[in-house]
């Protein structure tokens, strides 16, 4: 449920949504981009078919830059945006970048969180980006929400991740990675991974690894074309 805004966020979330999405815009088209296998979702893409794009959360800015960059091939990318009000801000910026929000979370009400991306994919043909490790992980365990997802909407699940030399990590728990302005981005989209229908609101142990396994290699596969590895151990924040 959406928390009513108090008046001087009405005020104020529109005023910084705007320059805040100007700045996304500006990051993005200064990176210099290096994509391999973008081959294998152009059938999707031709056939006007939405998607699953699937990353771990510490990957997660860059690949959403990335599906805005597919809009002109008539991709809807979309994400999913915390209920609160500091989401709401988020919310209005990224909808003022071309991107569709979903609004729920995945920590304290997943059924109602899946529930909305079925929706919105079902009523406006939404991509939303899913990190299946969770707004608060733990890091690379691949949680059932976007299997399930997949299974009820009948989309692929693809899974995506870059890398680059140059970067930062944030002191957050997955260590969010942003690359420096102007840098090169390696990133890598994998096979496309169709689920049969679900059958049941449980997963089994052992589609979640092999889900979790293929997103890795992914990320693998970035860091090694990058030639840096930025994958570590989330922040300890109980200390």
């Amino acid at each position: 449920m959406l928390k009513p805004l108090p008046r001087w966020a009405r005020i104020l979330w529109p005023c910084i949504a705007l320059p805040a999405s100007l700045f996304g815009r500006a990051y993005w088209g200064s990176l210099r981009w290096s994509v391999e296998g973008e081959e294998r979702v152009a059938p999707l893409l031709a056939g006007g078919r939405a998607l699953l794009p699937c990353v771990w959360h510490q990957r997660q800015v860059v690949v959403l830059g990335y599906l805005l960059r597919l809009r002109t091939r008539g991709l809807r990318p979309g994400a999913l945006v915390s209920p609160s009000r500091d989401g709401e801000l988020i919310a209005r910026t990224l909808l003022r970048m071309g991107v569709g929000t979903v609004r729920g979370s995945g920590r304290r009400s997943g059924a109602l969180a899946l529930r909305n991306m079925y929706r919105a994919i079902e009523e406006s043909g939404l991509s939303p980006l899913i990190a299946p490790d969770g707004s608060t992980g733990p890091l690379h365990e691949f949680k059932p929400g976007a299997v399930l997802l997949a299974r009820l909407s009948g989309l692929p699940v693809v899974p995506m991740s870059f890398s680059c030399r140059a970067g930062i990590t944030l002191p957050t728990w997955d260590r969010l990675l942003l690359p420096l302005p102007f840098s090169k981005v390696r990133l890598v989209v994998g096979e496309p991974i169709e689920l049969a229908p679900a059958l049941s609101l449980s997963e089994s142990n052992e589609t979640l690894t092999d889900m979790g396994a293929a997103l890795t290699a992914v990320e693998q596969r970035a860091d090694e074309l990058s030639g840096r590895c930025w994958t570590a151990a989330p922040v300890d924040e109980s200390q």
